[in-house]
């Protein structure tokens, strides 16, 4: 089984960047060619409106030169300009060759399950070129699965447009995509913190850490090989059934936990004790759907133990009655998301936390747009009413589909 990914945007491809270096590493990632081609190439498309990232992320790795596409001009951390493009520059060939040398690589695939892209929320190229890539991924592959990697920025504000790029981007990827895993810098950034005991993190680090949750779920694991033992490559998508037993509600968050040194017990305990559990009111957030991955069981000493080790993940996920299976437990010998010889626990759930982020973008990109603020940016650059008034209503209709799939 085979998948495609697609980086888009400099937060994008800097994530790539980190996640493809730890891929390359797996011995069963090279075996299967899940994520490989025949030629030792990346399965991979990296696009972006300006060329200064791409050289950098793409030097030591096997991409092909096809696909590496960059543009003339940014986009200015504008959805508007990121979607409809800088038509009058002759810039607009950039949506074309993209999808050009995403069907290469489909058509290089022995069996093609789906795309994962990978994009910022808010800017520029990764909202607005994004939203554009995944219609246009969902309309050339109506059939296949469409992951989307999203990450959220700072609350305490990256840009003045980040709210409006926010709420028009997760609109477009709640009516496209199968799931959004969505991952929230503050988060990530908060825990590099807790374990480094230091305030002094870069970029670098935290997308390293993205890099880490993400391969900690789609690495091949020992779980799902086949009666032979071969690496089928299904993780990312078997990830989505599991997670998505609700359609409706399709957002999924990231949570992981690294120790050599502790029991599997201790590692849930440790895991457990990272989520959120309580909104700022107090009351209880539920998990409609999870997935948790043990790597480094060299001894399968963690599905031995599962009857133990499942009631208390699904106590710490607060798990919905409805859902008779809330959480598959997967294992896999080596810790190719980690140091060698490590252990590691990540945890994908289908939480209704992401209610609380997804109110607060609404909440003030309501403000501003009853206040005009800012959308004379996006009028400029093509966007119309009916842009914000759908992005406002399936928004708010996600919000209220979690509300009642956790009652």
């Amino acid at each position: 089984m085979s998948t495609v990914f697609l980086q888009i945007g400099q937060c994008g491809n800097q994530v790539g960047h980190s996640f493809w270096k730890k891929v390359i590493k797996d011995e069963d990632v090279k075996k299967s060619k899940c994520f490989l081609d025949n030629e030792g190439h990346l399965r991979s498309v990296a696009v972006d409106s300006e060329s200064k990232v791409l050289k950098k992320i793409t030097r030591g790795l096997p991409y092909r030169d096809d696909c590496v596409i960059s543009g003339k001009r940014g986009r200015g951390t504008n959805w508007a300009l990121g979607y409809h493009g800088v038509r009058k520059s002759g810039d607009d060939h950039l949506l074309d060759d993209t999808l050009n040398a995403i069907r290469k690589q489909v058509e290089k695939c022995d069996c093609f399950t789906g795309i994962i892209t990978l994009h910022s929320l808010t800017g520029g190229t990764g909202s607005g070129f994004g939203s554009r890539l995944t219609e246009s991924l969902r309309e050339e592959y109506p059939l296949s699965h469409l992951m989307s990697c999203v990450i959220a920025p700072h609350a305490s504000g990256e840009s003045p447009l980040q709210h409006y790029n926010a709420l028009l981007t997760l609109s477009t990827l709640q009516r496209n995509s199968d799931c959004v895993v969505l991952t929230h810098n503050d988060d990530v950034l908060y825990r590099i913190q807790k374990r480094t005991k230091t305030e002094a993190v870069s970029f670098a680090h935290i997308n390293d850490a993205i890099a880490s949750h993400l391969s900690g779920l789609f690495l091949p694991t020992d779980s799902l090989r086949s009666k032979s033992q071969w690496c089928l490559g299904m993780e990312p998508w078997e990830m989505l059934r599991s997670v998505s037993p609700d359609p409706r509600c399709k957002f999924v968050q990231i949570a992981q936990y690294m120790n050599s040194k502790l029991s599997w017990s201790e590692l849930v305990h440790k895991l457990s004790s990272t989520l959120k559990k309580y909104d700022s009111h107090g009351k209880s957030y539920s998990s409609t759907g999870a997935v948790c991955v043990a790597r480094g069981d060299s001894t399968g000493g963690f599905l031995l133990h599962a009857s133990n080790l499942e009631p208390k993940l699904r106590q710490g996920l607060n798990c919905v009655d409805w859902n008779p299976f809330p959480i598959d437990l997967w294992n896999a010998r080596t810790n190719g998301c980690g140091p060698k010889g490590s252990a590691s626990l990540t945890v994908a759930m289908n939480s209704s936390s992401i209610v609380e982020y997804l109110e607060r973008v609404m909440d003030r990109s309501r403000v501003m747009y009853d206040a005009g603020a800012y959308l004379h940016w996006y009028w400029r650059h093509g966007s119309e009413q009916e842009d914000f008034t759908s992005g406002f209503d399936t928004v708010q209709t996600v919000i209220d589909n979690y509300k009642d799939a956790v009652k």
